[in-house]
Parts: C-alpha cells; structure tokens; sequence
C-alpha cells in the first residue's frame, strides 16, 4: 500500500504545550481521540501530533500544501509566528500520483521551496538543499531506462525533466532524517506515537 505523507516538522521548538500550540496555529477546534503510531497517519483525513528526537511532528492532509504558493499564506505565516526561532520543514510525499513537495524555513526565513507531480515543477526556489544534492549523486535510472524513454519519444528536455521530478520525489524522506534521526521510510514506525485528533 503506497504510504502518503503530509507533514509539518518543527525542530527544537521552545513552545512544547500542544494545547497552546494548535491555539496560536488556529486549530484549537479539534480534541484529542487517542495515541496511534506513525503509519497510522497514512493518507491523513484529519490532525495528528507529537513529539520525537525532540522535534514537533504535525501531520495534516492540508495544511503542509499552504507551505507552496506564491504568495505567503496565513497558516505559513501562523507557523512562523508561533516558531520564530526554529527550522520548519513542510514535506509532501505521495506515490499514487507521483507528487512531491518540501519546504524549508530558518529563522523566519524561507530558504527553499520546491514542489511538482507526474514530472511537472510547479515551484523550484532557493538554493539545492544537502539532501537534495545527496539524491541525485546516485543514480536515479539506468543506462535501459534511459534508453526506453528516449525510444518512447522523449526529447531530452523531457528526459531531464523526468531525472529532475524522480529526484526530487526522494527528497522529502531524506530530509525527515534531520528531524525523526533517520529516514522516515527506514523508522520503526511503532516508536513514533501521535496523538489522533477530531474536529469538534
């Protein structure tokens, strides 16, 4: 079963009372229903929280995508309020579809934002992040791939473009390591416990 996430990383935050937290970030009309591990949070349809390795985990089926436009949005903006010391991280995975999407504020600051599906780059900002660079020193097809696409009657352009949006695609389980302490495709997914909420 394909494994979609949507979360919200906050590291090392100095407000840790959640209660206060989902007040300042606007979401005070949920209640807690019970502590689920981290898979059970596959194809989010409503909030969960906690904390692991001392980092802020929120995970949401909508509000990570607020971390992508053009224009800054007033759950970004909330966020920053709310952390305005510390690094988020708004990373979306989802294989059904081939979409992705990672977001990375420091200190107030958006540093990088990209974000694209099914081969399309919707928003690429900021400068190559560590484990962007890490994804693409491998290699992401091979010689046969490659060769089939251009056979399929791919330009170059649209081979790059699919080097570019399977790269990136891997991106945001690389960067779920600075803040779970390894890879959240590789963690046992039982010691990361959320609490389940449900809208009031």
């Amino acid at each position: 079963m394909a494994w979609n996430k949507e979360y919200i990383f906050v590291q090392s935050p100095m407000l840790t009372h959640i209660s206060e937290i989902l007040t300042r970030l606007k979401l005070d009309n949920y209640q807690p229903v019970g502590e689920v591990p981290l898979h059970h949070s596959n194809k989010a349809d409503t909030l969960f929280t906690g904390f692991y390795n001392g980092n802020l985990l929120i995970v949401h089926p909508e509000l990570p995508f607020q971390f992508f436009h053009d224009e800054q949005s007033e759950t970004e903006r909330l966020f920053i309020e709310t952390f305005p010391g510390s690094e988020i991280a708004a990373l979306v995975e989802n294989s059904t579809i081939d979409m992705f999407a990672y977001a990375i504020i420091q200190n107030g600051r958006k540093v990088r934002m990209k974000d694209g599906c099914d081969g399309e780059i919707y928003h690429d900002e900021g400068e190559q992040l560590p484990e962007e660079r890490e994804a693409f020193a491998e290699q992401i097809f091979s010689e046969e791939e490659l060769e089939e696409m251009r056979e399929d009657g791919l330009s170059e352009e649209e081979v790059q473009a699919t080097i570019d949006s399977e790269g990136s695609w891997r991106v945001p389980n690389l960067i779920s390591k600075r803040y779970l302490g390894e890879y959240v495709g590789a963690i046992d997914v039982n010691e990361v416990i959320l609490t389940k909420y449900e809208r009031m």
